[in-house]
This record gives C-alpha cells, structure tokens and sequence, in this order.
C-alpha cells in the first residue's frame, strides 16, 4: 500500500497545508485501487495533484466536523457538473449516523436527489468491516464530541490505522495493534491542553501505539497551525522506541516501509559508474570523495525526482544550508559531481553542478521553479512543496523553520550515463 498525505493540517487549514486528507492506494488485477480518509477544507485542490478524481473509488469520513469533510462538497460538484456529463455511477462514500443530511445542509440549493445522486452514502458501525476493491476497513468508534471514528486499512498483507480525531479510549488497542504505520491525532500539547476526551497530544499518542503493540511506525499528523510539531514530536519521542515521525502535505510512503528515509546507496555500483565516466571523461580534475545518494527523504520520493531527471525537465535542486552543516557536509561547489541513486540504492546518473547560490528560502524565482521541473512548475507548487519538505528536515536535524533558512540553490546537468546526459 502507498499512502499521500494530501493534508494534515488540525482544525483548519494552515498556511501549509490543507485539513486532514490521506489517499490510500494499492495496484490489483492490472489497475490502481484509491481510498481517501477524510476529505477535509482545503483538500480537494492538492488532490488533483495525485489523481484523476473521476478514479477515486471510495471516501471514508472519519466524523463530519468541517475539517473532515467539507470539501466532499466540491467533490460532489466535480462529480455532477462534469462537461462531459455526470460520472455513470455512484461512488461509494462512508461516514457516522447522519452524513447524508449533513452534507445536504451544508451545500446550498442543492437538487433534488441531493448528494445522494452522485454518492452512495453508507453508515459505518463500531469494528463492522466493510470491502472497497483489495482493501478491507474497519470502524472503530473513538472518543471525540461527536460520532467519530478510526480506520484500519488493510491490503497486500499491511496495515494502516487511521484514528482520526480522538483522545486516549479503548478502542485504539484493536485500531492500532499490528499496524505497519499509523497516523494518530496529535492536536492537542501535553502541559497546554487540559481538556479530555477530544483529541491526544504527542504523549498520549505514543503510549496508545505502545499499548496496542506492534506498531512498526508513529506518524503524528492533525497538528494545528499553531502548534510548534517538534514539541508534538519531542512530547511522543518519550514515550517511543523509535523514530516519531511528522505527516506533511505531499509525503508519500509505502505502508509496509520504514521510517522515511532514502535507500541505503550501493558504494560498489556507484563507484562502479563513477570510475566509467572519468574514463571517458579526460581532463577531469581529482574529486576522490563525489557525492552518493538520492533526491529527497524517502524511496519513492527519490524515484520521483530521478524520473523528473530522467524525463528532462528537472535540472536543478535545492538543499537547507543548515543541514549540510548538521550532517558534516561542505556545500557543493561548481564543477562538483554527484552520482544519484534511485529509492532502491541503485546508481543511475551522475550529475555536475553548474550554477550555485546561497539566500533565503523566499528568495527563490519562477525560473528556479521551473527548473526543478517538478510538479506543475510554477512558483506556487514549489513554494508550497518545498516548505513541507524543508520542515521535515527541520524536524530532523532540531532546527525551526522558517522563509529565512539560507538555501543552496543548485543547477545541474547529466553528464552520464551517455543515453541520459545533456548534449
């Protein structure tokens, strides 16, 4: 299974990210099956990034707060206003009592047959399993204000639990025990919010998950705007055995991975095609210790940009100053080399550096946009994209993020293997 944080923020949108919305995906019989957990405010937009909403198989709400839900509003316009006409069937969409009435309120002048004629709108019940395609989920009620619940997705022999919005009760041992990841609430902050039975804090979070057992991985996600996530991280890392990590817009992961984090580079392999293109490169200057690694913090986002790479529109790339500092390292210089490796370790170009620049993360151009060649390529996406992953290295390496953080602005070219390099 592969999950997208499509949004996380807690309550209400931040300036980082849209309300809560996770998109779970997993390949059967030739195609791509995708579930959403919570389409809150804010998420429809980013979720066109990941998918052809007309492909959405079913959503899950975990409560009908408006940071859940709300944008299951514009789904339903996506839905029913196509040019080409309404979609031919209806989708499936699970929610607490009440849902379709809900939703029908909340959407103004609404025709007649309501949501109910592009949704199929199904009540969920305490641990009753429901089937969407490969993935079988579990409800499992929780303790929040209102009819809320958490979800146990399960596929291709993984589990992810889901708690939605929920303080410390009983039910999260069954939701979470065994899970590959789970995403647990993380609203509130231990020694600030004294209020129960609405949402966990970071250490609460962690002793559920140890309780459960079996946890492999702890993300905290849900945390508002106003809430600093490296306290929500500190308060649950004293209670975890591993690695606490933070949801942000546009992470993905594999399920059944481990805590985010790039293949391990094959030095031989590497060295291997380093060695090929000095020999066929005479001139070149000594450079004993050239760069090894991938792009970005997890295996399938270092697939992702190396096929940016590998397609022609990504030639440029952008790291903190600060955490070269952090990991020991100097920054490039022009004329350095790198040899990157996709998310399984495996060498598959080598890169020079050709332009550099070192300002503050707002400092960045639509022409350095364009140049990484990701996404759509606009300075919006990037900024956007950027700032979530800038965060998680903050995270990291212990430091607050911020517009200022200095950035080593990068341009590259590909200088080998010969099939790939820039002419």
């Amino acid at each position: 299974m592969r999950l997208t944080v499509v949004g996380c923020s807690g309550s209400f949108a931040g300036p980082e990210s849209p309300a809560s919305s996770y998109l779970v995906q997993t390949e059967q019989d030739g195609r791509t099956w995708s579930v959403l957990l919570d389409l809150g405010s804010g998420a429809l937009g980013p979720l066109q990034r990941h998918l052809d909403l007309a492909d959405l198989d079913a959503v899950l709400l975990s409560h009908l707060h408006p940071d859940h839900c709300a944008d299951v509003l514009g789904l339903y316009v996506t839905r029913r206003y196509r040019p080409g006409g309404p979609l031919p069937r209806r989708m499936p969409l699970y929610g607490p009592t009440g849902t379709a009435e809900r939703l029908a309120l909340m959407y103004h002048g609404l025709e007649p047959g309501g949501m109910e004629s592009e949704f199929d709108i199904r009540v969920v019940r305490d641990a009753a399993a429901v089937t969407v395609g490969p993935f079988t989920v579990t409800p499992y009620a929780v303790a929040h204000p209102v009819e809320a619940y958490g979800y146990r997705v399960e596929a291709d022999g993984e589990v992810l639990a889901f708690t939605g919005d929920t303080d410390a009760c009983d039910n999260l041992s069954p939701l979470l025990a065994g899970a590959d990841l789970a995403l647990l609430d993380c609203a509130f902050v231990d020694g600030r919010d004294a209020t129960r039975g609405v949402h966990l804090t970071g250490s609460r979070a962690a002793a559920a998950a140890v309780a459960a057992g079996g946890v492999r991985r702890l993300v905290l996600t849900h945390i508002p705007a106003w809430n600093d996530p490296r306290t929500c991280r500190d308060q649950a890392a004293a209670g975890w055995p591993g690695t606490v990590e933070l949801a942000t817009a546009g992470w993905v992961t594999a399920v059944g991975g481990a805590p985010a984090d790039p293949g391990t580079p094959d030095p031989v392999a590497a060295r291997r095609m380093w060695d090929a293109y000095r020999a066929a490169t005479p001139g070149l200057p000594p450079e004993d210790d050239v760069e090894i690694g991938g792009f970005g913090d997890s295996p399938e986002m270092a697939d992702r940009l190396l096929a940016y790479v590998l397609g022609g529109t990504k030639r440029a790339t952008a790291g903190l100053v600060a955490e070269y500092a952090a990991e020991g390292d100097a920054l490039p210089r022009v004329g350095d080399h790198w040899v990157v490796c996709d998310g399984a370790g495996t060498p598959r170009v080598v890169l020079r550096a050709t332009e550099l620049r070192v300002g503050p993360l707002a400092s960045v151009d639509e022409r350095f946009a364009w140049d990484e060649g990701e996404g759509d390529r606009t300075l919006a996406t990037w900024l956007e994209d950027h700032r979530g992953f800038f965060r998680r290295s903050c995270a990291r390496i212990g430091t607050e993020f911020s517009d200022d953080l200095e950035v080593c602005f990068e341009r590259f070219r590909v200088v080998w293997p010969p099939e790939h390099a820039d002419l």
